[in-house]
């Protein structure tokens, strides 16, 4: 009687701890189709938009240094 008592807790403890290894994947898949999601909409949308304005940037600071429109230090009055 006691063995069929254990047989049945063993396959109530192997079904929550299935259960349980379910309910993780879903919440590891989940945070991984959040970064996945992140990932790809800051390389495809963010990452353009700084690059071409550092570009732009160093582009102005190109053109104002072959100019000669560089401000100058300040220099200090002791």
């Amino acid at each position: 009687m006691s063995n069929s008592n254990t047989d049945f807790e063993n396959v109530l403890k192997w079904i929550v701890i299935v259960i349980l290894a379910i309910f993780a994947l879903k919440i590891v898949a989940t945070v991984l189709g959040i970064a996945w999601f992140l990932g790809g909409f800051l390389i495809t949308k963010i990452l353009p938009l700084v690059i071409l304005v550092w570009l732009v940037m160093k582009a102005v600071q190109y053109f104002r240094s072959s100019n000669g429109t560089s401000p100058t230090p300040p220099t200090s009055s002791f």
